[in-house]
C-alpha cells in the first residue's frame, strides 16, 4: 500500500465529504477511492470513516488521524515548495573552484557584476591549483584545466584555452647571446610549474621537438609568483599566456621563441551533473559563458582570451 497516497486520498474524502466528489477530484473511480480507504482502515486497524447511502462521518479516531495527515501533508507541500523555490529562484550559497592565478586576473574583476545580478547568492570561492572531488567537496561548480584530469562522471565544458609561452626580462635576456632555436635553452635559468612541464616545445599544429629543460631554478605552483620572479630577472618562465599579457604589454617581460609554445592548457567549465541544476548554478554557469563569450569578441586584446575555442 502506498501510505502517502492513501493519506491524500483520506483527507480528500473527509475534505470534500463525499467518495464522488474525491474521485473527481482525484481523477480515480469511486470504486478505487473505496478500495483505498478500506485498505487503509484494515492497515490501522481502526474505522475512519462511518457511511451510509446518505451521509459520510468521520469517526473520533478519523478527526484524530485527519488532524495529524492534514500536517503532515502540509508539511510536505511547504517541503515541495522550498525546494522549487530554490530550483527556480537564484539564491543560497554558491561554492565553487577555480585555478588560483586565473582567479586573480578574470574571476576577481567580475565578481561586483556577479552579485549585482544575483543579490540573493552567497559566494564560497575555493582557489588552487589542485585537482578536487567535487562531489566529495561539495562544489556546485568548478573551473578546471583538462590537463589537471577530469572525472569521467563530471559533466565539462570546454571554455577557452591559454598557451604556455616562453618569457623573461629584457634585462635577463641582455646578459646571454640571442636565443633563436630550443637548443639555445639549454643552460639557462628556468622558472617553471613542474605540474604543466613537458618535454616538448610545439609551433603550429605540426611541428614539434624535445628539449632538454634545465633544472628549474625556481618550481612554483603559483604563476603570478613564476611572472613577478622572471619579471625581476631570475630567469626564463613558462607562463600561461593570460598570466604573461600584462607584463608582455608592458615590456617588462618580452616573449622568447615566439613561434614556440610549451603546451597549452584547456580551461572547462565543470559541473557534478547535468540533472537538476539549481537556478544559483544555471546562473552562475549562464553569467561565466556570456563573460567568454564577450572575452572572445575583444580576441585581439588577450592571447587568453582571443582563444576561446575547442581543441
Amino acid at each position: 500500500m502506498d501510505r502517502f497516497r492513501a493519506m491524500q486520498t483520506f483527507v480528500r474524502v473527509a475534505e470534500t465529504g463525499s467518495f464522488v466528489r474525491a474521485a473527481e477530484a482525484m481523477g480515480l473511480s469511486k470504486a478505487s477511492i473505496s478500495l483505498i480507504i478500506s485498505e487503509l482502515e484494515t492497515e490501522l486497524g481502526a474505522r475512519l470513516m462511518q457511511r451510509t447511502t446518505r451521509k459520510l462521518s468521520l469517526t473520533e479516531a478519523g478527526q484524530a488521524y485527519l488532524a495529524r495527515c492534514q500536517d503532515i501533508l502540509e508539511a510536505v507541500n511547504e517541503a515541495d515548495a522550498m525546494l522549487t523555490a530554490r530550483q527556480t529562484e537564484a539564491r543560497g550559497v554558491l561554492r565553487a573552484y577555480a585555478p588560483l592565478s586565473f582567479a586573480q586576473h578574470h574571476i576577481v574583476p567580475v565578481l561586483p557584476a556577479y552579485r549585482a545580478a544575483f543579490p540573493e547568492v552567497r559566494i564560497d570561492l575555493v582557489l588552487g591549483a589542485r585537482p578536487v572531488d567535487m562531489v566529495e567537496e561539495g562544489f556546485d561548480l568548478a573551473l578546471l584545466f583538462e590537463q589537471q584530469g577530469l572525472a569521467s562522471s563530471l559533466v565539462a565544458r570546454r571554455l577557452a584555452y591559454s598557451d604556455l609561452i616562453l618569457c623573461a626580462a629584457p634585462g635577463y635576456l641582455a646578459q646571454y647571446p640571442p636565443l633563436d632555436t630550443p637548443a639555445d635553452l639549454e643552460g639557462q635559468q628556468l622558472l617553471a610549474s613542474g605540474n604543466w612541464l613537458d618535454s616538448r616545445l610545439y609551433r603550429g599544429t605540426e611541428e614539434t621537438v624535445n628539449v632538454r629543460w634545465p633544472t628549474p631554478a625556481l618550481s612554483c605552483n603559483t604563476q603570478d609568483v613564476l611572472r613577478a620572479s622572471a619579471v625581476a630577472g631570475m630567469g626564463i618562465a613558462i607562463l600561461p599566456s593570460y598570466v604573461a599579457s600584462e607584463s608582455l604589454r608592458l615590456g617588462e617581460l618580452v616573449r622568447v621563441l615566439p613561434a614556440w609554445r610549451a603546451g597549452r592548457l584547456d580551461l572547462c567549465l565543470v559541473f557534478p551533473s547535468r540533472r537538476f541544476l539549481s537556478a544559483k548554478v544555471r546562473g552562475a554557469a549562464d553569467f561565466i559563458l556570456a563573460r567568454f563569450a564577450e572575452f572572445a569578441g575583444s580576441a585581439g586584446q588577450d592571447p587568453w582570451l582571443a582563444a576561446a575555442q575547442p581543441a
